[in-house]
């Protein structure tokens, strides 16, 4: 008996399978469903004008209190993030760099 497989069976393509949809038909014909709006438009949407300053003198309050999350909510908001540089040229190849 002869265990080695035909050439014929090796070089065949396999037959393609049936499907549901014709060529050309698309298997998700609406697409992906639209998401909501993201937490921040929710939350611009919810308040008002007279809010937001509400919420700007309340934080200016309690920055000049001495909190320190008031005024760092302040600053960044209007001076912006500070850059953070970090020199990784020359490094102790055993330690562990920790970025974030």
């Amino acid at each position: 008996m002869n265990t080695t497989p035909d050439k014929q069976k090796l070089n065949r393509k396999p037959k393609p399978r049936p499907t549901a949809f014709k060529p050309g038909q698309s298997g998700n014909p609406k697409g992906r469903p639209k998401k909501g709006l993201a937490m921040a438009e929710r939350i611009r949407a919810a308040l008002t004008e007279e809010d937001w300053l509400a919420i700007i003198e309340k934080a200016t309050e309690q920055a000049k209190a001495g909190d320190k999350a008031a005024r760092d909510f302040l600053l960044d908001r209007t001076e912006g993030k500070p850059n953070q540089k970090i020199d990784i040229t020359e490094h102790d190849p055993d330690e562990v760099i920790v970025i974030g």
